[in-house]
């Protein structure tokens, strides 16, 4: 067997209008539906159906700490030139979030947390 790409990420979330608003309103991800009676949404970059669901988390859990077994961030191409990656920063800026990590590099990118708290990645590559 070999896998030949990724197909999704689906990810449970404590609101899932804030999610919403992180995803399609800040990312740029467009909707492509809704299941579950609401509970659940699926977004895509414009290859898939969709790229990343969104669900309404069942039950609440403690966030495990960094370096524990479990998803360390999820990686989005946003561009292919310096000035897009600049852009992307000033727009999350602009919503109140704080970027870190930042590369630079052959793949430059800097990282931002969604509202529950996990890595995103957003690069460039030319």
């Amino acid at each position: 067997m070999k896998v030949s790409e990724l197909g999704h990420v689906s990810l449970f979330v404590r609101d899932l209008e804030a999610a919403i608003r992180f995803y399609r309103d800040l990312l740029g991800l467009a909707e492509t539906g809704r299941g579950k009676d609401g509970r659940i949404v699926f977004l895509t970059a414009g290859r898939h159906h969709h790229d990343v669901s969104l669900e309404l988390a069942r039950a609440e859990a403690p966030r495990p700490p960094k370096g524990a077994p479990g998803l360390y961030h999820i990686a989005f191409r946003i561009g292919g030139a310096p000035d897009e990656l600049a852009a992307a920063r000033a727009a999350v800026e602009a919503a109140g979030l704080t970027p870190f990590g930042e590369m630079g590099g052959a793949r430059p990118c800097f990282c931002v947390r969604d509202p529950d708290g996990n890595e995103i990645e957003l690069y460039v590559e030319g």
